[in-house]
């Protein structure tokens, strides 16, 4: 009986030695083959690799594109984006890396993390990147992060890089490739040209963005030209203390409207949309 009870504890002492080890083996198995967040400096932004670098993923042949959706080429200051990278390809598995930066390749807004994505800050750059990989179904998949605008940038441009790899997901670094894309928007500022002898004029331009009429007032009489971006003039009036402008039959755009009153010049920059 005293032989037949240890031989009992030690076969169940076994089984549980068994059961722990291969849910161990198991997952590091799965880790292997599911990598959770890739290191940060992988999208391809200058000074930057992707995933497809030395001593790292190598020797895939996956085609595709890469396209980052919600946000508009022209972008307010201190507004939030929704924003979707999908990934459109011929791969098994996917995961992704995006930054943004300013003219000056420093980091520029604020990312914030969406389901299946996790933040990461290295060398003054902020990245969003997937923490679990996906699947393609039906040749796509996507991931979805906010990013809100700062209240200002240098030279009013944005730049967004982002890779992604393209994986066959066998667990190994082999067979394997990264796409690349990038987009850049613009973040319009105030700006104001002023006669050398003269001041600054009290001009107040309202709403801004503006869908169907812009409101200018100023103290007095003066006049009012319009430019799109590509400088040609699409209004002229005069303005008399207060006037509101009809400007519902424009393109959706950047606009310029320079406004001139006794000798003095002020330019707003505005979005029609």
């Amino acid at each position: 009986m005293f032989f037949t009870s240890n031989y009992s504890k030690m076969k169940f002492k076994l089984t549980i030695l068994i059961v722990l080890s291969a849910v161990f083996f198991l997952s590091l198995s799965f880790y292997k083959i599911n990598p959770t967040n890739p290191p940060a400096g992988r999208t391809g932004a200058p000074g930057e690799t992707t995933c497809q670098a030395a001593g790292c993923h190598a020797d895939g042949s996956y085609t595709g594109s890469l396209e980052l959706t919600g946000l508009p080429d022209t972008v307010v200051a201190n507004q939030s984006y929704s924003l979707t990278l999908i990934n459109t390809s011929n791969a098994i598995k996917a995961g992704f890396q995006l930054t943004v930066l300013d003219s000056s390749n420093v980091k520029v807004g604020t990312l914030t993390a969406g389901n299946g994505c996790s933040l990461a800050n290295s060398g003054g750059r902020q990245y969003v990147r997937q923490s679990i990989p996906h699947t393609l179904s039906n040749g796509s998949t996507s991931w979805t992060f906010d990013w809100k605008a700062p209240a200002s940038v240098p030279n009013d441009s944005i730049h967004f890089y982002f890779a992604s790899l393209c994986a066959n997901g066998n667990g190994q670094k082999t067979g394997d490739n990264a796409l690349k894309n990038s987009k850049s928007v613009v973040l319009p500022t105030f700006v104001s040209a002023v006669n050398d002898d003269s001041r600054e004029f009290n001009l107040n331009f309202f709403p801004n963005p503006a869908k169907d009429f812009v409101t200018i007032e100023i103290p007095g009489r003066g006049d009012v030209k319009m430019m799109d971006e590509n400088g040609k003039v699409v209004l002229r009036t005069e303005v008399v203390n207060s006037k509101q402008l009809d400007i519902s039959g424009l393109p959706n755009g950047l606009y310029f409207a320079s406004v001139q009153f006794q000798g003095n010049l002020e330019t707003r920059v505005f979005i029609k949309n």
